[in-house]
């Protein structure tokens, strides 16, 4: 059971929870065995559900009612694509959580480290290139409004109108997921409010919501997708920092299984 729970300390410790071990010892029982297992299941279907959500924002963009999308900018703009950055990150680390109730240690622990470590390099070098494109068309999107006229009326043809309304209901369903995801996890294991990590990707995630929503509406109507675009970059730069933070962690591991 201890090489069980330093294998799990190690999957946790790739994205910053590495307060298990800790916890683990502080009870008779540890926190795989005590986990409410049927409720962490549930938890990890909702994040699931959150991500495709967010990643069906980009999906729209194939279906032929979307081909003309502008500069092929989602309908519900490009914040909302976005959190898959984040709430990716909060599902990887739910799947390797899950992983330690499933694989044995002597394999878990050679491979989490390596999975870690590839996974967050993709996602930053995805959310490098989210920013750039974000930054340019942000930078296209202003020079058209302020280029008086015919830039300004190109903007308006193009951009003008925003999609507020479905991004709205968008976003409501999203927080309400990652609010019952939150509460799934609480259910299935009151410790893992101990686990720093944890508590502060998830509140990263849904302070981002509240930040996309507060975007859109405190400008008016036709430069929403400026803001919009403003909170894309904001959310890819938070998801770049927790990649980072699993980066770290996934080469300590990775250090550790060689050493």
């Amino acid at each position: 059971m201890s090489s069980h729970l330093h294998s799990t300390h190690f999957a946790l410790h790739g994205w910053a929870l590495c307060g298990v071990r800790r916890v683990a010892d502080a009870g008779d029982e540890s926190m795989l065995d005590s986990m409410r297992r049927p409720i962490f299941v549930v938890a990890l279907i909702v994040i699931f559900l959150t991500v495709m959500v967010e990643l069906g924002s980009i999906a729209a963009l194939h279906l032929p009612s979307q081909a003309d999308a502008p500069l092929n900018v989602s309908p519900t703009g490009k914040a909302i694509p976005a959190l898959a950055f984040l709430d990716g990150l909060i599902l990887f680390a739910t799947v390797i959580i899950g992983i330690a109730l499933l694989i044995p240690e002597r394999v878990q622990s050679k491979v989490q480290g390596i999975v870690t470590l590839i996974f967050s390099l993709l996602l930053i070098l995805g959310g490098i290139v989210a920013i750039i494109a974000d930054v340019v068309l942000l930078m296209l999107m202003v020079g058209l409004l302020l280029a008086i006229p015919f830039g300004t009326i190109a903007y308006f043809a193009i951009w003008a109108s925003f999609d507020t309304g479905g991004a709205r209901i968008a976003l409501s369903l999203l927080m309400t997921l990652k609010i019952i995801f939150a509460v799934c996890l609480v259910l299935a294991e009151q410790r893992f409010l101990q686990n720093k990590g944890l508590v502060l990707i998830i509140v990263t995630s849904l302070v981002s919501n509240l930040i996309i929503a507060f975007l859109h509406g405190f400008v008016p109507g036709f430069l929403v997708s400026i803001t919009d675009d403003i909170a894309a970059i904001v959310v890819c730069a938070l998801g770049l920092v927790w990649a980072v933070v699993y980066l770290i962690g996934g080469i300590v591991s990775v250090i550790k299984v060689v050493v």
